[in-house]
């Protein structure tokens, strides 16, 4: 009996406590709900520790990138792993060019003579076209001019001397030479002749020969004749004698050389048609 009484006794308290156990609940999430902000339990990059989310209750802490994962993994293991900075394409190379090669040099070079004693002519101007380059001949007439290749003309010129040219192709790394020799405007030559009958080749004497010069002359009897001196150049010659019909020929006097001519002449009585 008393048994039995004494559980009905424990029953009843536990019913008794159940409001207070609520009580107790309701005011804990009541409090719970007012709190500014709610420890958790978070996790960095470098460990364990407690984070403050004071944060709505609809709001989560953004999930870790990959990178930090990594740096996670690294300072668990020992190891740090990190992928080098991208580095910016560099940019294109300008097309390179090649230098042009420069053509090798060419010399011309050569003496400036006199062309009647063959002695150099020193301080004669010699110059090459196109290019406008020039030098002065040394105390032996000798000249050195240095040129691209190519195709040039070569001028030499001195003081009472008539100028010359040349045209002259050198090649790389040749040395072309010339030879100049000036005449001079003083140089002279000789003239000889002889004067005869055109139709019985006898030597006619007491020809007049005459240079259109002015410089007379007359045949001996062998019919002969001679210019010991004659400035260079060409002349007309004219043979006139007696009995004979005037003729006229066209001589070249070279320096240092004596011009030769034979003078033919046709009777008067035979070019009128006489016997």
């Amino acid at each position: 009996m008393n048994g039995a009484r004494s559980r009905n006794l424990r029953r009843l308290a536990a019913l008794a406590l159940l409001p207070l156990f609520g009580l107790v609940f309701w005011t804990a999430a009541t409090v719970a709900s007012s709190l500014p902000g709610l420890l958790v339990v978070g996790v960095n990059v470098h460990g364990l520790g407690l984070a403050s989310y004071a944060t709505g209750p609809k709001e989560r802490p953004a999930p870790l990138s990959i990178r930090a994962l990594e740096d996670a993994q690294g300072d668990a293991s020992g190891i740090r792993t990190s992928s080098p900075p991208a580095t910016p394409p560099a940019p294109p190379a300008a097309p390179s060019r090649a230098p042009r090669p420069t053509p090798a040099p060419a010399t011309i070079w050569g003496q400036v003579q006199d062309s009647q004693t063959l002695l150099p002519i020193p301080a004669a101007a010699v110059s090459v076209s196109p290019g406008g380059k020039s030098a002065p001949t040394d105390a032996n007439g000798y000249f050195s001019i240095g040129v691209i290749p190519g195709s040039y003309t070569v001028t030499a010129s001195a003081p009472t001397y008539n100028s010359a040219s040349y045209g002259i192709t050198v090649a790389a790394g040749q040395k072309a030479t010339i030879a100049f020799r000036l005449v001079s405007v003083a140089a002279h030559g000789g003239l000889s002749g002889k004067v005869i009958d055109g139709q019985t080749r006898a030597p006619i004497a007491g020809a007049t020969v005459t240079l259109s010069d002015g410089m007379v002359r007359v045949t001996d009897l062998s019919g002969n004749f001679a210019y010991a001196i004659v400035l260079n150049g060409t002349y007309t010659l004219t043979v006139a004698a007696s009995g004979y019909v005037t003729q006229s020929k066209s001589v070249t006097i070279t320096p240092g050389h004596t011009t030769s001519v034979l003078f033919d002449l046709a009777r008067v009585s035979q070019q009128n048609g006489g016997v």
